[in-house]
């Protein structure tokens, strides 16, 4: 199971709400996984909406909320989604009775032009007054349409939306949560609100409610932040290790050319026969190493520039 699934599972156990949270719960999941059912295509005699979804625990969910908070006894009927019974599908079906006419404008999907129903594009604002509500309304959507990446190895949140103007409505409502800045983006013909911060995503799922997987996250964030961290430090390290060994057969080449000069390393002044001494001596040693074994110790930038003019030293003769 994906931990987007476990996620889903985690929220379609919490309790039903109260009554203006169940409303605006139900409206994100029905805009998220809902379809209305019609007589004679799209303009015909509204019969009924359809909830789908490929998780049997949100199934459930959706049909204690809808009997719960609405009053609503939906018929649930499973299908293998493309012949593959792994791909098992749930719709739930509610007929488009005068309760279920009352939900819908409730949830405010649906309002009414000239005695027809119509379908209310964007999200009705006294929907998400309340914190609560705000939250509740987001949980619903990501039930049906949300999803999260397992941030073992990547950091990534999105709910799929049907049109720009409901999803800036969903950024709005998520953006109002302090320390959340989502983004929107188009893909084929859905439109997706997302999040990519590590510690958004984090924040995002307290806000869902998803408490248990909030702190798997977070747990599972802090070890991959920290593998991360030891390899910058390792190549780090090892980075630091080839530039040593570099400047040291730089040294060392130096002083072998002064070693076949007339006078060798003895005609080199005392301070650059002491560094050429202690570099033959100590091989492996560092700069930092080299520098304190001299008399009197000298610093790190002061040994290399020891070596430096024994190597300037080593070219003007060799011309």
């Amino acid at each position: 199971m994906s931990f987007s699934a476990e996620v889903k599972n985690e929220l379609a156990h919490l309790p039903v709400p109260d009554r203006a949270s169940a409303r605006a719960e139900a409206a994100g999941l029905v805009r998220a996984a809902g379809s209305l059912k019609r007589t004679g295509g799209a303009a015909g005699a509204f019969v009924g909406v359809v909830v789908a979804t490929g998780n049997p625990a949100v199934a459930r969910y959706a049909k204690t909320l809808l009997a719960e908070g609405f009053g609503l006894d939906a018929a649930v009927s499973a299908y293998a989604s493309g012949g593959r019974v792994s791909s098992k599908r749930y719709l739930l079906s509610v007929s488009g009775s005068e309760t279920a006419m009352r939900f819908l404008a409730e949830i405010g999907v649906l309002g009414s032009e000239d005695g027809l129903s119509a379908l209310i594009p964007r999200l009705l604002p006294a929907l998400v007054q309340t914190k609560a509500c705000r939250k509740a309304f987001l949980r619903g959507l990501f039930l049906g349409a949300g999803s999260v990446a397992d941030p073992d190895r990547r950091y990534h949140f999105e709910m799929v939306v049907q049109n720009a103007a409901f999803a800036a409505d969903v950024r709005r409502v998520m953006n109002a949560f302090t320390g959340i800045h989502a983004g929107v983006y188009e893909r084929r013909d859905k439109v997706v609100v997302y999040l990519k911060s590590s510690e958004q995503i984090k924040d995002m799922m307290g806000i869902l409610g998803a408490d248990r997987h909030l702190l798997l996250y977070e747990q599972t964030r802090m070890i991959r932040e920290l593998k991360g961290a030891a390899n910058r430090i390792s190549n780090c390290d090892n980075a630091n290790v080839d530039r040593t060994l570099k400047a040291t057969l730089a040294q060392r080449k130096a002083i072998a050319r002064t070693q076949r000069q007339a006078g060798g390393i003895e005609a080199l002044p005392p301070k650059l026969r002491e560094a050429a001494d202690l570099r033959l001596a100590h091989p492996e040693a560092t700069l930092t190493e080299l520098g304190a074994m001299f008399s009197p110790p000298v610093s790190k930038s002061a040994a290399a520039a020891r070596f430096t003019r024994i190597a300037r030293l080593a070219n003007k003769k060799d011309r």
